[in-house]
């Protein structure tokens, strides 16, 4: 069976679904952190990950990115936030981590803002990190997968 994210979904599921656990200060925290980051550097990071990827990876990248912005957008409506940042942190960290360790440095940029509140995201590990994993098993009826 192959993986909706790609190789690291893993990883990428289990971001998706800390989402929805996010707290109004976490929220807080990330939005801060997404405003202090480059502009330009997020530009640089996305367009490295398009010319690194191929056309199938990108959709599976993408894939990740939507759902995330989704779940995102889900918790922050529950928290009455509407700080639209919140939102592309989480399309940026789901994508890095779809896109894995191929995003070299710039994995830290599209990871940075919600690693201010799972820092275990600023280091590459292909395995989801304990922090990330509460939830997960509730994910996975949702995404139409056998449990």
């Amino acid at each position: 069976m192959q993986s909706i994210f790609g190789l690291n979904s893993e990883r990428a599921q289990a971001l998706i679904t800390r989402l929805a656990n996010l707290s109004a200060e976490e929220m807080n925290i990330i939005a801060d952190t997404w405003k202090q980051g480059s502009t330009l550097d997020r530009a640089r990071a996305w367009a490295h990950l398009s010319r690194v990827s191929t056309e199938q990876e990108r959709s599976q990248i993408l894939a990740a990115a939507s759902l995330a912005r989704r779940e995102a957008l889900t918790a922050a409506h529950r928290l009455h936030c509407a700080d639209w940042t919140i939102w592309a942190a989480a399309s940026d960290a789901a994508a890095a981590l779809a896109a894995g360790i191929r995003l070299g440095r710039h994995y830290a940029t599209l990871t940075a803002p919600l690693a201010a509140v799972m820092p275990s995201l600023l280091v590459y590990n292909p395995r989801p990190p304990l922090e990330l994993l509460p939830g997960l098993i509730e994910l996975i009826p949702r995404l139409g997968w056998p449990s």
